[in-house]
């Protein structure tokens, strides 16, 4: 192997990196919007950001939320999402093409039915699909946006049809 060869295998995107890059900067966005907004926490209550990722008390961790307003915390996390909405879609542009990925999600919800896909691809939409409602409506329902417990069983479920959608592609 050449050093060039190795150099541009070590530079080349991984559309795997890229979608996660992307789709966790969507999430980030739709929970930081959330959060300015109406408060994401819980009813009434707003994350504070930066004591909510630096391991600090849960009284720390939030506030009350009395009108729309825009902390510091609250724009590092836009800009984060930003970046990392950036930096996904650009792997994806080298990869198979934005428009090509966000196609296919479009899409996906009509391979829940299709009779054309295999068993494998047909299991992971519907994992994948109902991974992500099941967050949104629980979200909405409950009304915090950033609960562990339904964090781990919608990432289990997502992980979980994305694992198989890999294997039955490959």
């Amino acid at each position: 192997m050449t050093q060039n060869s190795w150099r541009e295998e070590i530079t080349k995107s991984s559309r795997f990196l890229s979608i996660i890059g992307f789709c966790i900067g969507v999430w980030l966005a739709l929970v930081s919007i959330v959060n300015i907004l109406v408060g994401a926490f819980a009813p009434g209550q707003k994350i504070e950001w930066i004591g909510f990722f630096d391991g600090s008390t849960l009284t720390e961790a939030y506030s009350n939320h009395n009108s729309v307003s825009v902390g510091s915390g609250d724009m590092v996390a836009i800009a984060l999402a930003i970046a990392l909405i950036f930096v996904g879609a650009r792997g994806l542009e080298a990869t198979t093409g934005t428009k090509a990925f966000l196609k296919s999600i479009a899409e996906r919800p009509g391979r829940m039915v299709s009779t054309t896909e295999n068993i494998n691809a047909l299991i992971s939409n519907w994992l994948i699909v109902g991974g992500a409602l099941l967050y949104l409506g629980w979200s909405v329902v409950y009304t915090t946006w950033v609960d562990p417990g339904i964090y781990s069983v919608c990432i289990a479920l997502i992980a979980s049809g994305a694992g198989l959608e890999a294997i039955s592609e490959g």
